[in-house]
């Protein structure tokens, strides 16, 4: 079929801008452009490349005519469902409920504006509004492709505004920390180990849940992260591969804490699987109420930040504290580096120290 399609070249912004209009195998009209050519024949040239591009495209399956994005993203967590995680699930079908009316709209007439228009209205925080498009971008370029629905992902070229607030990152002081552990030992052993891990690892809950003693080094002061105890669906957890590939790793572990792991292990609960702790739920509201008893404002994962923080402020690469954290150093950049009381009072001590 001979492909229907107007082309418009136009000034726009001290440039120029091409405009490819093109009738789908659907009988719908698309739209694809670009703008910031220096030149006219320039853009003449590269409307001429989308037009023959366009052409090339295959022909849209017909089977799936008329289906929703809602329906769709049934058929897509159905085929991925062993791969998704119950995190990534909940996420999926937030990013569902966010858009509204339009998920019950045709794939094929789904626009970026109207997209754009949800995120722009919305009051909801950057980081949501991220997770939210990223979900739709993958379902939106799953039907794109294995399943040949729709020719493009409309949302491909959406970006979400960051807002310009500085990530407050909470993190204990040396005090807190052996006030925490000092208060935990008498009466909640099993949390003050816990703890005690979180402090000097800067292990994920999760992980730590994961711990078994065949892990754990004590001659060599080392302890290797395998495995997770992770949500799989509502109120059901499980161990599980780590978070990702990155996370599977073997650290230092300092003397402090092995001790602190010799002198748990006796006490240790007995299981088939050499468990350090048996416990159903990786949630950590239970431990955070009791960490707040002592420390307030604080959590577990606070510890894993200050952990970060310290190796950082103590001249730790950013590689190493990756690598000890799990993370990439995109991750360790973005989000723990960030200025501490103890921090900024060795900055002032240094600049003293050059500048006199």
């Amino acid at each position: 079929m001979q492909l229907k399609y107007n082309k418009t070249l136009r000034k726009k912004d001290n440039g120029w801008q091409v405009i490819i209009s093109y009738k789908t195998s659907s009988g719908k009209w698309r739209q694809k452009s670009k703008q910031g050519f220096a030149e006219k024949w320039v853009a003449k040239n590269y409307g001429d490349d989308l037009i023959a591009q366009i052409k090339n495209e295959p022909a849209l399956n017909t089977d799936y005519k008329g289906i929703t994005l809602k329906q769709f993203t049934d058929i897509y967590k159905g085929d991925n469902k062993s791969r998704l995680t119950y995190n990534s699930l909940q996420a999926v079908d937030s990013a569902i409920k966010f858009i509204g009316d339009i998920a019950e709209t045709p794939l094929q007439e789904i626009t970026a504006l109207q997209i754009s228009q949800k995120f722009t209205s919305s009051k909801s925080a950057t980081t949501t509004q991220t997770l939210y498009l990223s979900m739709l971008k993958t379902i939106l370029s799953y039907a794109v492709k294995p399943y040949n629905i729709i020719a493009v992902n409309p949302l491909i070229d959406i970006k979400i505004n960051k807002q310009r607030t500085k990530k407050d990152l909470r993190v204990y002081t040396d005090q807190e920390i052996e006030l925490l552990l000092c208060s935990l030992k008498p009466k909640y052993l099993r949390y003050y180990v816990q703890c005690a891990i979180g402090a000097y690892t800067g292990l994920r809950y999760g992980e730590v849940l994961g711990l078994s003693w065949a892990d754990i080094d004590l001659t060599s002061n080392t302890l290797t992260v395998k495995r997770q105890l992770a949500q799989y669906d509502k109120n059901k957890y499980k161990l599980q591969d780590t978070k990702t590939a990155n996370s599977i790793r073997t650290i230092p572990i300092p003397p402090i804490l092995s001790a602190i792991l010799s002198l748990y292990a006796p006490l240790a609960p007995v299981n088939d699987m050499q468990l350090l702790f048996m416990q159903k739920s990786s949630n950590t509201a239970p431990i955070n109420r009791i960490i707040r008893r002592f420390i307030k404002n604080k959590s577990f994962h606070d510890l894993r930040h200050t952990y970060a923080t310290k190796l950082i402020a103590n001249k730790v690469d950013i590689k190493t504290v990756a690598a000890l954290l799990g993370d990439t150093v995109q991750t360790v950049i973005k989000n723990y580096i960030h200025y501490t009381d103890e921090m900024r009072q060795k900055a002032a001590n240094d600049v003293a120290n050059i500048f006199g």
